[in-house]
């Protein structure tokens, strides 16, 4: 039997719990004569958005994350071979990976279950190497990686998986696709 991390299930109780008092507590008629106050409009729950990697392609392949709020990717790898997750602007000329990575400079929250067992780490720094921030899980594995884009990172970003089969990389075969980071709406 999977366990669910007790965060996100006291974070879908919450969701539940706010979603519920707030179709109970209408005001008859729907319409407020108060305006929000700042702290109603700004959200300190995390998004959560669930992707899986496959072979050779990620489900969904268009994801859209808004600017300043804290976000979750939720991973799964249904597929046969380990996938990796990476954003960035343009692949590097030595095909291994992206010029610019989305999550350079980013504190990322990364778990992972693989094996059986679960793994944590902080990463408040980039990792050595041509994959950093790279979140890669073997067959089976499943994983998150949490974290907040500040307002400079609005803007059109690549998926793809730099992972090898054969002579092939993954987004060759079709592993790839896009992110959009959304602007703060005032």
């Amino acid at each position: 039997m999977t366990r669910l991390p007790v965060t996100r299930f006291v974070g879908a109780l919450l969701l539940a719990g706010m979603t519920a008092v707030g179709v109970g507590c209408g005001g008859g008629d729907g319409h407020s004569s108060d305006p929000p106050s700042p702290s109603a409009t700004t959200s300190t729950l995390t998004d959560t958005i669930e992707v899986a990697m496959k072979d050779f392609a990620y489900q969904p392949d268009t994801l859209t994350i808004p600017a300043g709020q804290n976000v979750t990717l939720a991973f799964t790898n249904t597929g046969a071979v380990e996938h990796y997750f990476v954003v960035g602007d343009t692949i590097a000329s030595d095909n291994d990976s992206f010029e610019q990575n989305l999550f350079s400079g980013i504190s990322i929250e990364k778990n992972k279950q693989t094996g059986g067992h679960e793994e944590s780490e902080e990463e408040h720094e980039e990792e050595e190497g041509s994959h950093e921030n790279v979140f890669e899980l073997p067959p089976g594995g499943s994983g998150t990686m949490t974290f907040t884009l500040p307002p400079e990172k609005a803007g059109m970003y690549t998926i793809a998986c730099f992972e090898t089969t054969g002579e092939k990389k993954h987004y060759e075969l079709g592993m790839e696709g896009a992110l959009t980071v959304t602007a703060p709406t005032n």
